[in-house]
């Protein structure tokens, strides 16, 4: 499993599709810091690729709680679960 972590709202549309077409099967998607707010504005296209692309979705609950969030999809971690997550996974790309 390749671990894949946003930590902004948005990139450039280039950084986007090539982040989006990077994940395969089987990896998880965090998004941490700014990137909670993709929960709302992005949550059919993460929802397209949690269907389609088999992917796993996860945020930080410190984060989400920051920005006064309850996000509907995806799967809330604290600081302990996302290290767990991090030093379990084949490799790790920071977007």
């Amino acid at each position: 499993m390749q671990l894949h972590q946003l930590n902004q709202h948005t990139y450039s549309e280039t950084i986007e599709e090539t982040w989006q077409h990077s994940l395969q099967k089987g990896d998880a998607l965090v998004l941490i810091e700014e990137a909670i707010l993709r929960t709302i504005h992005q949550k059919k296209m993460l929802t397209s690729l949690i269907e389609k692309q088999g992917i796993s979705l996860y945020y930080l609950q410190a984060d989400a709680q920051a920005y006064g969030l309850t996000p509907d999809i995806g799967n809330a971690l604290d600081d302990t679960q996302w290290v767990d997550i991090t030093l379990c996974a084949d490799s790790n790309i920071s977007w």
